[in-house]
């Protein structure tokens, strides 16, 4: 089963904090937006709300985004096959998260934990924290697949959050047993079975598992007093530089109270605006799901089809947005 690196989760919540509570000036789900703010604001907006089926419909144009919906059989089947202890490991833990009277059952397993950390790792939390938070800066350095600019502001959003977890009660059994019940009660509602079953989701399927657990997890947030949608109340979007064809907008929001930057580039395509390093991102993955076909002979008739070619805009911005 893929194991995805502590950064690319870090990164997917970033990435939801940006999001907007403003109204939406198109109806949800059309591809691109009218303006750049209009494109990032909707996007993030759908982000937020855990839509992702709209947001990726939104997100890139209508032929880049059937190609993606007809890429997703073959991005499970690209997944490592789950091995036998896997498969044992993950239906145990299932069953426990399921099962009737799970939530006092897991309770009373946790219980002595919480008594124990009370006691004895309390007052080394600051340390604890420190630790985690450097293992965190090193991940997000070592991560090749991220720009420069989203290497900055995970940065950021993991010193204002390292400070945060030594001022959490985490043996609260109060608050623990708050959050072992929106736990439970998301494990029940994403309708898990086994993995197989997991890989051999439709996307339509595996997108209304993904708000499941998204959803789940800012309530699981909120019990310790971080609020995902204060951050979405908090953003500004505002286009820095814009040259006909591609547009650079910063995007300003706190987090826990602490502003935090970061910035994007979107390109104009068919009367839209699209985030370039995403739209890239998803023709990258295409090609290499399906490379392109052994260059055919000389008697052979010309392809009719070729890959979506790359990003290309006035000036050369697309190429050098990875670079930022």
């Amino acid at each position: 089963m893929r194991r995805h690196s502590p950064a690319i989760w870090i990164l997917l919540l970033a990435l939801a904090l940006l999001g907007a509570c403003n109204r939406q000036k198109e109806a949800p789900g059309r591809p691109g937006g009218g303006s750049p703010e209009d494109a990032t604001r909707e996007s993030l907006a759908l982000l937020r709300d855990g839509k992702f089926d709209l947001f990726w419909k939104h997100a890139l144009p209508p032929g880049d985004f059937a190609t993606l919906r007809a890429d997703w059989p073959l991005r499970n089947a690209a997944q490592a096959p789950v091995g036998p202890d896997d498969e044992t490991k993950f239906d145990a833990g299932v069953k426990r998260l399921t099962e009737p009277d799970a939530e006092k059952k897991l309770f009373a397993e946790l219980r002595p934990t919480l008594v124990r950390f009370d006691r004895d790792y309390k007052d080394q939390m600051p340390l604890i924290s420190g630790i985690g938070q450097s293992m965190a800066l090193t991940a997000i350095d070592q991560d090749k697949d991220l720009t420069l600019s989203q290497k900055r502001q995970l940065r950021e959003a993991v010193n204002v959050v390292a400070p945060w977890t030594q001022t959490v009660g985490w043996g609260d059994q109060a608050k623990a047993k708050e959050a072992i019940g929106i736990v439970v009660d998301t494990a029940r509602k994403a309708n898990l079975s086994t993995p197989d079953a997991l890989h051999a989701m439709t996307f339509e399927q595996s997108m209304a598992t993904w708000s499941t657990a998204w959803l789940g997890f800012k309530r699981l947030l909120d019990v310790y007093g971080l609020s995902v949608d204060k951050s979405f109340d908090s953003v500004s979007i505002d286009t820095i530089e814009s040259n006909g064809g591609s547009a650079h907008v910063k995007i300003t929001y706190t987090l826990l109270g602490k502003p935090i930057q970061t910035d994007a580039t979107l390109v104009l395509l068919d009367g839209r605006w699209y985030d370039s390093d995403l739209l890239q991102r998803v023709r990258d993955e295409h090609a290499r799901l399906v490379p392109p076909a052994p260059a055919a002979s000389a008697a052979a008739p010309p392809s009719t089809t070729a890959p979506p070619p790359r990003l290309q805009a006035p000036g050369g911005a697309m190429a050098d947005a990875k670079a930022r």
